[in-house]
């Protein structure tokens, strides 16, 4: 990645034409992506505002902690599982993010 950006600013500084030739580009492009960027945040406001999402993972959690107390766990030993639970998603995630940015080198 890095060789193609010392290749793309090797070309830029030997050709006035292609910066302008960039500049073009985003001079026509720049309306488009600002519309696109700005779908982008109408989605995240829309979704910020949604209430029915967290109720239904609430829910599901709570049904989760009722079921472990229910087959005979205590309510502390159910909350520890549930927090276990969450401690390994989050390092399944992390491995997920490590080996895709190796990858990526």
């Amino acid at each position: 990645m890095n060789n193609m950006k010392t290749e793309l600013i090797k070309m830029m500084l030997e050709s006035e034409d292609l910066v302008a030739e960039i500049k073009e580009d985003i001079a026509k492009y720049k309306p488009m992506v600002y519309s696109l960027l700005q779908e982008f945040v109408e989605i995240a406001r829309d979704y910020s505002n949604n209430t029915e999402y967290p109720a239904i993972v609430a829910k599901t959690k709570k049904n989760l902690y009722d079921a472990y107390v229910n087959v005979g766990f205590t309510e502390d030993q159910a909350l520890a599982l549930m927090i276990n639970d969450n401690i390994q998603l989050m390092k399944n995630i992390k491995n997920a993010s490590t080996t895709a940015n190796k990858k990526h080198d």
